[in-house]
């Protein structure tokens, strides 16, 4: 089930603020989780390992709290806040791109100076994440193997030079590209739908998780 990009950003928002500031994390507060998990089902699994990946930050930063804090329940607190927060973003961002965040700010109607600012900056992220990908697919190619000696550490710094280099090359390229369609600070989305059908089924459980929280249920 595929939801509008103004829906998915709005949901997310919404539900982040609405579990931030729960002093009680209860079963109750997963509803709206679990639903939009299980209509996007098909695509959560890519993001399984990565919300693992995160979790192990966050499993560090609930050890510190309950070993130097002593507090077991604050602990657990911040860690079901965490997977909440982060298994309802994977679910509603899931097959959402630059492109479709910008459809998504502009449909909401926030300024547009801000909208552009977060599109260049999605799309600077993404041209970053692919350079770094050429970057380490060609070090597997040559065997490289981490380890904790000098060579290990040298390689790591012309990396992470090589991809700042690079991605500044791209950024030139793509302010070159935008400079000859003729940018002037102002994006025209077009082919796009505002709205589908499936926003109604979300919005109804976001709304269904409000009653629960704010009505005395929860």
């Amino acid at each position: 089930m595929k939801f509008s990009p103004a829906a998915g950003i709005f949901c997310a928002a919404v539900y982040s603020c609405i579990i931030a500031f729960r002093q009680q994390i209860t079963p109750a507060d997963a509803v709206f989780a679990a639903g939009v998990m299980l209509l996007r089902v098909n695509c959560l699994p890519r993001y399984f390992f990565r919300i693992l990946k995160l979790n192990l930050m966050i499993l560090f930063i609930c050890a510190t709290v309950y070993l130097f804090g002593d507090d077991a329940q604050h602990a657990l607190l911040i860690f079901l806040r965490y997977n909440l927060i982060v298994c309802v973003t994977a679910a509603l961002f899931c097959e959402m791109n630059a492109t479709d965040f910008y459809y998504g700010f502009y449909t909401l109607k926030l300024p547009h100076k801000f909208t552009v600012l977060l599109f260049f900056a999605i799309k600077y992220i993404e041209i970053i994440g692919n350079e770094y990908e050429k970057m380490r697919n060609s070090l597997k190619i040559r065997n490289f193997k981490p380890r904790t000696d000098t060579f290990t550490y040298k390689t790591l710094a012309y990396l992470l030079g090589m991809l700042l280099v690079r991605s500044m090359n791209r950024a030139q390229a793509l302010t070159q590209a935008m400079k000859m369609r003729g940018f002037s600070g102002r994006l025209y989305p077009f082919n796009f739908r505002p709205f589908f059908p499936a926003d109604v089924v979300v919005a109804a459980l976001l709304v269904f998780q409000f009653v629960l929280t704010f009505g005395g249920l929860a």
